[in-house]
């Protein structure tokens, strides 16, 4: 019995027009196939956006086969790549409740072993901040920035370690 093909590696970008199409799909309380409900839910998300319910059914499809014009997450997309400037991204993660977070570059040749070894141990360290911040019943606004700056340090090479995975890195020798 011969040996299956290794299933291919995804990435975890999606163009700007599929990220448009599925949030419009799943907006509000619409189930996907409940066509009224979808288009009651688009005609109040073009209201609230200040677009007409054609101009966001145009976002959902590439640039050159909608309206020709780049929706607006392609356009924040090139306004971030001119300006080279984070906050902006950083704005719009606090919006959605979060915190941006550039990614780290791997810097050495990819070990799993290694790699993987290193970010149990972080993530152990972390926890003891915690504990050890913790351990008079409250968190200073020094301790909760400190615990903040080294979660951030976790998640990007987190980040790091996954995107080496997806690429395959990690894998069997080709």
């Amino acid at each position: 019995m011969s040996k299956k093909a290794p299933a291919p590696r995804r990435t975890h970008v999606k163009e700007a027009h599929v990220v448009m199409q599925e949030a419009l799909l799943f907006v509000g309380d619409a189930p996907a196939g409940a066509k009224g409900a979808q288009v009651a839910a688009h005609k109040r998300v073009a209201a609230a956006v200040g677009v007409s319910a054609s101009m966001l059914y145009k976002w959902r499809e590439p640039a050159e086969r909608g309206s020709g014009h780049a929706n607006p997450l392609e356009r924040v997309a090139k306004l971030i790549a001119a300006t080279g400037d984070d906050r902006i991204v950083d704005w719009l993660a606090q919006q959605a409740g979060g915190h941006f977070v550039r990614d780290e570059s791997a810097e050495n040749e990819p070990r799993l072993g290694r790699d993987a070894n290193a970010l149990v141990k972080e993530f152990g360290l972390l926890i003891a901040e915690v504990v050890g911040a913790a351990e008079d019943d409250r968190i200073t606004p020094d301790e909760s920035q400190a615990l903040r700056a080294k979660w951030n340090g976790l998640r990007k090479r987190t980040e790091a370690f996954v995107r080496a995975c997806e690429k395959g890195s990690y894998g069997p020798a080709a």
